[in-house]
């Protein structure tokens, strides 16, 4: 029988697979290894621990989901528009899979976890700069509200924070946006109040 040859990246894509399929805490060095038709000695060649495997796939994962598109600032565009878009194709994306990868994320033993956080936390920060540059760009926010906790750096780290959270936890974002509403922007005054004037 000919010597099977594979490279990293016809693992990496058949580990997604199988973490597409059957889920990312399902995935296994042996299962890829068979999925493969090579020995298991031959994928930690490539991954040294099954940490170092699941991290590639997860890398995967963000490439494929989290698109160009959403880098994109749309002229006038509010930044609570953009953070409901950002979520919109967060749960779009999540919808089309057939396992849920943000709560399997969760559930990811401690080493695994760990291999998240080290791919997580590039990918994050450059969201947060994104986010940052939509937010300078709203010509709609009041910029002295700007300042300490509200500060866009802060702000919008913990909304993306939120934004992950609610998907996996299964929740909604609404309450975040309209909070956001209120913190960001002037609000006209009531027609009861412009009357008492």
């Amino acid at each position: 029988m000919p010597k099977q040859v594979i490279d990293r990246e016809s693992l990496v894509s058949q580990a997604y697979a199988i973490a597409s399929r059957d889920g990312i805490s399902s995935l296994s060095v042996r299962k890829l290894a068979s999925a493969c038709g090579i020995a298991v000695g031959s994928v930690y060649g490539y991954f040294p621990t099954k940490a170092d495997l699941t991290a590639a796939v997860l890398t995967r994962f963000f490439e494929e989901n989290l698109s160009e598109e959403l880098c994109v600032v749309r002229p006038g565009e509010r930044f609570t528009s953009y953070v409901r878009r950002f979520r919109e194709a967060l749960s779009s994306a999540r919808a089309d899979m057939s396992v849920d990868w943000f709560t399997q994320m969760r559930r990811l033993p401690s080493a695994e976890h760990e291999a998240l956080e080290a791919v997580r936390a590039p990918m994050l920060a450059h969201i947060e700069r994104g986010l940052i540059r939509v937010l300078n760009a709203d010509e709609a926010v009041e910029r002295a509200r700007l300042v300490g906790s509200l500060s866009a750096e802060r702000l919008c780290r913990y909304v993306l924070r939120a934004i992950f959270a609610s998907l996996m936890d299964s929740d909604e974002c609404e309450t975040l946006v309209a909070l956001l509403d209120a913190s960001l922007y002037p609000y006209p005054t009531p027609i009861n109040e412009k009357d008492a004037r």
